[in-house]
Order: structure tokens, then C-alpha cells, then sequence
């Protein structure tokens, strides 16, 4: 009889030593699972342990990494003065009086 479970035996060689032994005692059919605790019931048997093939889990863990940049700024201020020109008339008024004087025909001459 041959253990299909488990074909890579590089990886785990105690599953190696585990199934020759066991090989071994297959011939031996229900002989090979024993009595547990000595007890002459023959309903609890207890047979050695059965490897299975290792499961892999995997852990994807995110790892963040700060990373400063300096970035040198310089300001420069750049003042705009503008002057804006505005007339304003400045006016000036002057004003004379004439005066005359009409003398109609003289009677009491």
C-alpha cells in the first residue's frame, strides 16, 4: 500500500522517518493501532499520528515609510507703485461794474 498523502518529503524529513516506520507495520493490519492505556477493551484504540501535508500561510503585512523631501521656496516681493495723474480745474471768476449815466433833454436850462 502505498501513502499518497504527502510527495515532497525534502521540505519535512521526520515525515521521511515517520512513513518507513509505518511502512513497516503495515503488513501487520490492525495490530499496528494499540490499546489505549493498556485497557483489554478492544472499542478505544489509539493508532500513531498521521502527517499530513503542511499547509502555508501567508501573511502580507504593509510596511509604510516616511520619507521627507525638502523643497527650498523662496519669495520674492516685487512692489508696483503707480501713480495715477488726476486734473482738477481750478477756476477763477473776477467781475467789473460799469456804470453810465444818460441825461435826457435839459428843459430848466
Amino acid at each position: 500500500m502505498k501513502n499518497n498523502r504527502c510527495q515532497d518529503t525534502t521540505a519535512f524529513p521526520e515525515a521521511t522517518d515517520m512513513s518507513v516506520g509505518m511502512n513497516m507495520n503495515m503488513g501487520m493490519g490492525m495490530d499496528y493501532c494499540m490499546p489505549m492505556g493498556g485497557c483489554s477493551c478492544p472499542q478505544t484504540m489509539m493508532c500513531p499520528p498521521v502527517y499530513e501535508c503542511p499547509q502555508v500561510r501567508c501573511c502580507h503585512r504593509v510596511i509604510n515609510y516616511e520619507v521627507p523631501h525638502i523643497i527650498p521656496c523662496h519669495t520674492k516681493t516685487i512692489n508696483h507703485h503707480v501713480y495715477r495723474h488726476t486734473y482738477q480745474p481750478c477756476y477763477s471768476y473776477s467781475e467789473e461794474d460799469e456804470s453810465s449815466e444818460i441825461y435826457g433833454p435839459n428843459c430848466c436850462k
